[in-house]
């Protein structure tokens, strides 16, 4: 992955070409010295006199062959390895022209950009006939754009591993800004929550959101899962706290006019929310969502049995409530225990036997099970819980046609950040503004970022903010951004920016050009920040034999439209852009993961440099 070093092999020529003079002029004096037995030891003496002259003519001569062969024997080299470096370029920008090297490479630049241009015909002939078929499929992401953009309710989909694959500006506005393509749902919702409403994809689970209560339906499809979310303007706490003190109320109401209005008022309850009374479902499945409630929150595994008849029966149980119940009632056992389930007069009745005496029921515990009008009891190493049936329901007619989800392909989640493919990371492009060039005594005026999936620059995922440095600007420095004192006085402070700007990196690789100037002002303010891929070092690394590496001039190499050059979220973009350009050139010449890249930048000399 490396380029050779050829200054070795140059030394060594000379050296041997210096080893071969010497050798034959010592050889010439051997053979005129023959018959002259005085003229040899004469010599010796003379250069035994002479010594530290001869050493010095030695280096001249030394140093007189590198300054000719150097050029003569690298020059050609060196101009090979920028035209092949060019051509790199040109591989990954079409309208990219060589620039030959040297004189002798003038031919053959020549004849390779006669060929880029023929592979440029050819390939605007192959854009022409695929435009046709992708105006279509635009025209139909349109309309589902369109589609989803105007439906009141929030629509995310995500891969089987929860990464978001989709979502649509009502989700952004129930979720909040962490809400983005690639980030992990589990990061946004409750596992549990989410994990028991896709076991009840019909039903509509209450939950505190970013923005206040909201109502959730979670549908699992063939190649991920579908969310659904819509704003709930009842407290679902209150709405249970009162379906319970009026079914408390109906049980305690004597016959008469209070009892009727009583069950009236309950029955209204239920219409409102047919989850408030417990939903229906087979035993063998409600022990599952117990299994994997003390699995995956206490780490433990209980030995499920069931007697035949519990096996076919169904149970009517607040499923969530009641995981959460059990499992604030077992925090800290660490012994296994069993989970044993039968019939009992018209209910299920549910004991696990423990190690230990059993622990007080949990208040939550007491509710999810009281409020489906069932009873708990907990005597010796027994806890037991009373959950009334519920009758089975009848099978719903089946869909006609397939159904099916069409879902972007995303890569399973990586063992470690550092062993992902380049391509499965999520990623930020970040410039900053400055006052000026020193971190220990400028500060940061502006912030651009903007997020990247893979290769995929996600030009509506930007952060970009404008900050009052609280001290003048350098003149030097307004020359380059063009940011004005006056522009800035309104601004926020860096420290109330900063909480936004960490939100907005989070999970993600951060993208830099010399970077190392970046992260400098982020560390002086507090900020510890994520891996960074530099695209300057990259530059060096894959263009080693090229002499400009800014980013304009990597920009124009690359086909990356120049566009708000010192602003932040200009850079920004074009950082972004420029990566994911380089992505295929980095998996060609081998770099497949973050660690291998970041190794190889770090061993450059410019990786050293610090402000």
């Amino acid at each position: 992955m490396g380029r050779p070093n050829l200054y070795p092999r140059l030394l060594g020529a000379i050296l041997l070409g210096l080893g071969l003079l010497v050798g034959t002029s010592a050889l010439g004096l051997l053979l005129l010295g023959q018959g002259r037995p005085g003229l040899i030891p004469a010599l010796q003496e003379a250069a035994q006199e002479r010594l530290p002259y001869l050493l010095l003519l030695l280096l001249l001569a030394l140093l007189l062959l590198w300054l000719l062969l150097e050029p003569l024997l690298l020059g050609p080299l060196r101009a090979a390895r920028a035209l092949a470096q060019e051509v790199e370029i040109l591989l990954l920008n079409p309208k990219h022209r060589l620039k030959a090297q040297g004189p002798e490479w003038v031919e053959l630049a020549r004849q390779i950009n006669r060929l880029a241009e023929e592979r440029t015909r050819l390939l605007e002939r192959a854009e022409e006939i695929a435009a046709e078929g992708r105006r279509l499929l635009e025209r139909e992401r349109e309309r589902l754009s369109a589609l989803l953009g105007h439906l009141p309710h929030g629509v995310v989909l995500a891969n089987p591993q929860g990464l978001v694959l989709l979502y649509n500006p009502a989700a952004k506005a129930l979720l909040g800004e962490r809400l983005a393509a690639g980030q992990s749902l589990f990061g946004l919702l409750d596992r549990e929550l989410l994990a028991y409403a896709l076991a009840f994809p019909e039903r509509a689970f209450r939950f505190l959101g970013p923005q206040g209560p909201l109502r959730l339906w979670a549908s699992p499809l063939e190649e991920g899962l579908l969310v659904l979310l819509e704003r709930e303007e009842i407290d679902p706490q209150a709405l249970e706290d009162l379906y319970r003190k009026v079914k408390a109320l109906a049980s305690w109401a004597r016959e008469g006019e209070a009892k009727a209005l009583a069950q009236e008022a309950l029955a209204l309850l239920q219409r409102l929310d047919p989850a408030l009374a417990g939903e229906a479902l087979p035993v063998p499945r409600l022990l599952a969502l117990l299994g994997e409630a003390f699995e995956g929150q206490l780490g433990l595994s209980p030995g499920l049995w069931l007697t035949p008849e519990a096996k076919g029966a169904w149970v009517r149980a607040k499923t969530l409530p009641l995981a959460q119940g059990l499992v604030q009632t077992l925090r800290g056992l660490e012994a296994p225990f069993w989970l044993e389930g039968g019939l009992e007069d018209g209910y299920l009745r549910l004991t696990l036997l423990l190690p230990e005496k059993a622990p007080p029921p949990h208040p939550s515990l007491g509710q999810a099970v009281e409020g489906v009008g069932g009873a708990l009891l907990a005597q010796g190493l027994a806890l037991s819980l009373l959950l009334p049936l519920a009758p089975k329901p009848p099978l719903p007619p089946s869909p006609k046609g397939p159904r099916r989800a069409f879902l972007h392909e995303a890569p399973p989640p990586p063992p470690s950040l550092e062993e992902a493919p380049l391509e499965a990371l999520r990623y930020t492009a970040l410039d900053l503004e400055t006052t000026g060039l020193d971190p220990e005594k400028d500060a940061i005026i502006a912030i651009g970022a903007v997020h990247l999936l893979g290769g995929q620059v996600l030009a509506h995922e930007t952060f970009e903010a404008l900050v009052n440095p609280g001290r003048p600007l350098n003149p030097l420095s307004q020359a380059v951004h063009g940011l004005r004192e006056e522009l800035l006085r309104d601004k926020p402070p860096l420290d109330q920016v900063l909480p936004g700007l960490l939100a907005f990196l989070e999970g993600t690789v951060l993208i830099a050009h010399n970077g190392a100037f970046d992260l400098a002002f982020l560390r002086r303010a507090g900020l510890e920040p994520p891996p960074m891929v530099d695209t300057l070092l990259l530059a060096h690394l894959l263009f080693p034999d090229l002499k400009d590496h800014r980013l304009e001039t990597l920009a124009q190499r690359l086909g990356v439209p120049v566009l708000g050059r010192h602003t932040a979220i200009g850079d920004a973009l074009m950082a972004g852009e420029i990566y994911a350009r380089l992505l295929p050139l980095l998996r060609e010449k081998g770099y497949r993961t973050l660690r291998q890249v970041l190794e190889a930048c770090g061993k450059l000399p410019l990786a050293q440099l610090r402000y």
